[in-house]
């Protein structure tokens, strides 16, 4: 009997009732796009850059290919051999920072102050002009202007015509108007302008008036704020953010036209509501070997959360820390650069090279983890003879931790609330492509859930299990 081993993370409150549980694991779709066939290991990480004191804030490659980095209080810039130069600083050391361009300028917030970098000087300057706000919280670029949001208002300002260091009038700023909620978070998607409140979205336009070139577009209302100022992004052609409103949190969106449909489970909700510190959740989004990954992280999450538009469903993402417990993910950010995937570090100033042919975390082992299958019969007791998982065999490294790569696997009988002590097969040795990994003797119960690990630094593709 096949069964359900592949699929993404659905643990419920009531651990009997559904414990299905995916970490660095993904699920990856049949040739026909149809259902979930099979999991893949994700991406590991290779040491690419080591700038400043850490933690790397935000990263950000400009048009023209040069790549930024903010690590605690300094902005660098680092080329392709991973060699870096300070540019400037900032006046605060922690917390996240956004990134917009114009043609000459790159535009760095960090949640209170603007900073403005000229491409063609290497210039760096804080805005300090009387009529510039003197709180801001969000940056961002739009048909030539940049826009920033004034903290604790519902008011944003914009720049001058391509021109963010001097071009600031006191005069050039709108409300939020359709209701008396705070601005949090501005994003240009789509050709548009995103407007964030703590209980409303409006969308605006640029309409090309001479007095000020923004006008909210009819009907472009939604009664859903955004939970994390540092959530929303462009998408697909689209936008995808987590929510907040009147009536509560934590349920992640994705716009279909001006209509915010709910893309979360109630196991990812559960997730996120057990955020210690949700206001400080961040996002960031790449594409890779055809999945386009939205990456929820930060902000007390214990994990990672993961969502994939091809496949529609969530994963988690974790590191494994020095005391067995998982972590949320090593990378805050992400800039994609010189044909690379870079991530910044949460807790250094180390910026990784991330790919899928790399299978540790800059030498760290990974735990990939599945927990699946919640099987009873009525209450009815019944005999499990052997369990087959459908593994890629001989994917074993030439020396070494992985030259005999193993799979644990672990058993519950009392719906995932305690753990037998592990079974091991090999997945096999290099060349080996005929292992089969079998499990065998399982014992006689009423229910079972089923865990499987690896932990060694090899390429992991499970394609299936089968139960007799």
């Amino acid at each position: 009997m096949k069964i359900g081993l592949v699929g993404g993370s659905y643990q419920q409150r009531s651990l009997p009732f559904n414990a299905q549980r995916t970490v660095n694991l993904f699920p990856i779709k049949d040739e026909g796009g149809k259902e979930v066939s099979a999991l893949y290991g994700t991406a590991g990480k290779r040491l690419f850059a080591n700038i400043g004191l850490g933690p790397i804030r935000q990263e950000f490659t400009s048009a023209n290919g040069r790549f930024f980095a903010v690590s605690n209080s300094k902005l660098y810039e680092v080329d392709s051999l991973g060699a870096s130069s300070e540019l400037g600083s900032l006046d605060s050391s922690d917390g996240i920072v956004t990134m917009a361009e114009n043609n000459t300028q790159l535009a760095i917030c960090d949640g209170s102050k603007l900073y403005i970098l000229t491409y063609s000087t290497n210039d760096f300057q804080k805005i300090t002009i009387a009529s510039f706000p003197t709180s801001v919280g969000i940056v961002t670029f739009i048909d030539g202007y940049f826009v920033v949001n004034e903290n604790d208002t519902g008011r944003f300002y914009i720049s001058g015509i391509n021109d963010g260091l001097s071009s600031w009038d006191a005069l050039d700023f709108a409300t939020a108007e359709s209701s008396p909620d705070n601005l949090v978070s501005v994003v240009n998607a789509i050709g548009q302008m995103w407007l964030f409140g703590s209980e409303t979205t409006e969308v605006w336009t640029n309409t090309g008036d001479s007095l000020f070139p923004f006008r909210r577009i009819s009907g472009a209302k939604m009664q859903t704020g955004i939970l994390s100022a540092f959530t929303a992004v462009e998408i697909d052609n689209s936008v995808i953010w987590v929510g907040r409103d009147k009536l509560g949190q934590g349920i992640v969106y994705r716009a279909q036209g001006f209509t915010p449909v709910r893309i979360s489970t109630t196991p990812i909700e559960i997730l996120i509501s057990h955020a210690t510190d949700p206001t400080n959740m961040r996002s960031y989004v790449y594409q890779e070997e055809g999945n386009t990954f939205y990456v929820l992280t930060g902000g007390g999450l214990a994990t990672t959360l993961v969502y994939d538009l091809l496949t529609q469903e969530w994963h988690e993402r974790a590191y494994l820390n020095g005391d067995g417990n998982y972590e949320t993910d090593l990378a805050c950010c992400h800039a994609f650069a010189f044909g690379k995937h870079l991530v910044g570090d949460r807790r250094n100033g180390k910026i990784y090279e991330q790919s899928l042919d790399f299978y540790t975390d800059n030498g760290d082992l990974v735990s990939r983890k599945r927990i699946y299958t919640h099987l009873s019969d009525s209450g009815k007791r019944i005999r499990y003879n052997s369990l087959e998982i459908g593994f890629e065999a001989g994917v074993g490294l030439q020396t070494g931790q992985g030259s005999n790569p193993l799979v644990t696997l672990r058993l519950s009988k009392d719906g995932a609330r305690t753990w037998s002590d592990a079974y091991t097969a090999t997945i096999g040795a290099v060349g080996q492509y005929q292992q089969k990994i079998e499990f065998r003797r399982l014992g006689i119960t009423e229910q079972m859930t089923f865990e499987i690990e690896i932990t060694d630094p090899v390429k992991v593709a499970i394609i299936g299990s089968y139960l007799r």
